[in-house]
């Protein structure tokens, strides 16, 4: 498959073909944990697409609370995701999937409590990112994991990715500011404009191991509990197919 400009990504909603181009490839055995001990790469300009599958078999701990109840509402403009809930410390990561995963799908076909049963059947790792994509394309679905952006920029711009092309985003964040084992996936649904600019606009996310389940914070906030995780960010889609790529070939 030639390499396409990164501009044209996703040129459709549910385009995930060149999501195992050469922008996110990395060993298997690359995780979080070691990267973020490494030093930033010289050109930092290309460092995110460096990232790529970022979290493939990348393992961290997800610092899970207690269950809560399910969401009365919604904020507006938010992505009418169904909630999930995690049930133990390490399946935030399972949880937020199912989220991702049930939202595409339009229905609840997905539990934390069955993929994590499936998962210990297929021998796998509920905390690696790498893991969950086996599964989920076991399940005729994809899981890209990249570097991600705040703004409305295409191809993987947080707020490009929730309102133009309706994709709930799996975010990394570390809300201690300290190290990867403090690290935990959420899924943003949704982002309110402030009057007073970008920067205080308020992000809202689905805790999958928090009592209140929505959380949200301004934009400023979360950049920053977002940075501390190298803006690691995951979204579900449906896979590419061979008519795609011919189509785009021509």
């Amino acid at each position: 498959m030639p390499l396409v400009r990164i501009d044209k990504l996703f040129s459709r909603f549910d385009d995930a073909r060149y999501m195992n181009s050469k922008m996110n490839m990395l060993g298997p055995s690359f995780s979080l944990t070691e990267w973020l001990r490494r030093p930033k790469p010289v050109n930092e300009s290309y460092s995110w697409m460096t990232l790529g599958l970022l979290l493939a078999l990348l393992p961290y701990s997800a610092g899970c609370e207690e269950p809560g109840k399910p969401v009365m509402r919604y904020p507006p403009g938010a992505l009418r995701v169904p909630y999930e809930e995690s049930t133990d410390h390490s399946t935030c990561l399972v949880a937020s999937v199912a989220m991702a995963a049930n939202y595409l799908l339009g229905e609840h076909k997905y539990s934390e409590k069955a993929i994590s049963e499936e998962l210990k059947h297929m021998q796998l790792d509920p905390t690696r990112v790498g893991d969950l994509q086996l599964y989920l394309s076991r399940q005729g679905l994809h899981m890209g994991a990249y570097r991600g952006r705040l703004d409305d920029q295409p191809p993987l711009g947080l707020r490009y990715l929730l309102n133009q092309r309706g994709y709930p985003v799996i975010c990394v964040i570390n809300r201690a500011g300290q190290g990867p084992e403090y690290n935990h996936a959420v899924v943003v649904i949704g982002i309110s404009a402030n009057p007073s600019g970008p920067a205080a606009d308020t992000i809202y996310y689905f805790d999958p191991s928090s009592p209140k389940q929505l959380a949200s914070a301004d934009a400023l906030a979360f950049e920053l509990m977002w940075s501390r995780c190298q803006h690691a960010m995951m979204f579900v889609t449906r896979p590419p197919t061979e008519a795609d790529g011919r189509s785009e070939e021509q």
